[in-house]
């Protein structure tokens, strides 16, 4: 199946679950936002709790799903407005000729997926964090490793390890779509896989509870090509963004609000989100913010030669199928910034 067309069979179901934006009798424009849940949209998850959105007279529904294909499903579709997805979902999407999606919101200046593997299995085959790069993506064949979905930034990057290491990723590994961040760190602990990559905490659980040892910590830059890099941002339907750019300008000025208070005192804004997490220990939650930190965007604003860059290095990998147009506006907009 193609990828549009997996994503609009997605939408088929996604919309059956998204409440749709609308009037309820409420003054406040209301937008829905398919999300991932992850420490990186901290500062969204910050500015529903503290009121920011409500003062920029917004009223946002965050609706949480298993993979970032459903977040660029419900976007496609309408049924979200806004989703945070990656700008290969949009340079794939585009190569199918579907264009109606674009950036407005920097969210992630780095690939923050962390790869963790059976504490057991990283004995067996005598690798560590410490050990060379090239040893650590060689480790990974023959093992079951989970993804959330199909065609998931999870699954994506997985398979480009496997590749640096000189292995088929059909061939030499079982790739296994699981779900969700606690479905993923579930079938570690029980032994239904041998490792698996996600944004954190999770993967840091799985090392705070003995069971999991981190061997690649991309939100501390441990993939030299993927450290400086235009991962995530929020993207909206475009026709929608176009038809009220005051709320989009509203979601990204909030954003920027709630992010000086998540740099400002990451452990209350540990507490703050904790019931947002997959992960509800307020310390490992602590050290995923810490460790995001500098990964995560303070302006939202994007820098072209960023997202050329980006663009180009995910071609190479093979992430997606092309370089993507690195114009403004072709993925990409700080219309909505105050950049």
């Amino acid at each position: 199946m193609r990828v549009l067309a997996r994503y609009l069979a997605l939408a088929s179901v996604v919309g059956l679950v998204l409440p749709l934006a609308g009037c309820t009798g409420s003054a406040r424009t209301q937008i829905t936002v398919a999300s991932l849940p992850s420490a990186f949209p901290a500062p969204m998850y910050v500015a529903e709790r503290d009121g920011t959105f409500e003062r920029e007279g917004l009223e946002v529904t965050i609706v949480e799903l298993q993979s970032g294909a459903d977040g660029v499903a419900a976007a496609v579709s309408g049924s979200a407005q806004i989703a945070d997805i990656g700008f290969d979902d949009l340079v794939t999407l585009a190569e199918e000729g579907e264009e109606g999606l674009v950036m407005v919101h920097n969210l992630v200046r780095r690939v923050t997926l962390a790869l963790v593997m059976d504490q057991e299995v990283a004995r067996e085959r005598g690798v560590s964090r410490s050990s060379p790069l090239p040893e650590r993506y060689a480790a990974l064949r023959g093992l079951r490793l989970g993804v959330t979905s199909p065609g998931a930034a999870s699954d994506r990057y997985l398979r480009y390890y496997l590749r640096e290491a000189g292995l088929d990723p059909e061939r030499d590994a079982e790739i296994i779509a699981i779900g969700d961040g606690s479905s993923l760190l579930a079938a570690l602990e029980t032994d239904q896989i041998d490792a698996y990559q996600l944004s954190p905490p999770t993967p840091y659980v799985a090392e705070a509870e003995g069971f999991g040892t981190i061997l690649i910590d991309g939100a501390a830059g441990d993939v030299p090509a993927l450290a400086d890099f235009a991962y995530t941002g929020f993207a909206a339907n475009r026709e929608w963004a176009r038809g009220n750019p005051d709320a989009v300008r509203a979601f990204t000025r909030a954003l920027d609000t709630a992010m000086e208070t998540v740099r400002a005192d990451a452990a209350a804004t540990a507490e703050q989100i904790a019931d947002r997490m997959s992960e509800d220990d307020v310390g490992i939650l602590r050290r995923t913010l810490e460790a995001l930190m500098p990964a995560l965007s303070t302006d939202g604003c994007f820098e072209a030669e960023a997202v050329r860059t980006t663009l180009t290095t995910m071609h190479d990998i093979g992430i997606t199928p092309a370089a993507g147009d690195p114009a403004e506006s072709a993925l990409w907009t700080n219309e909505y910034n105050d950049c």
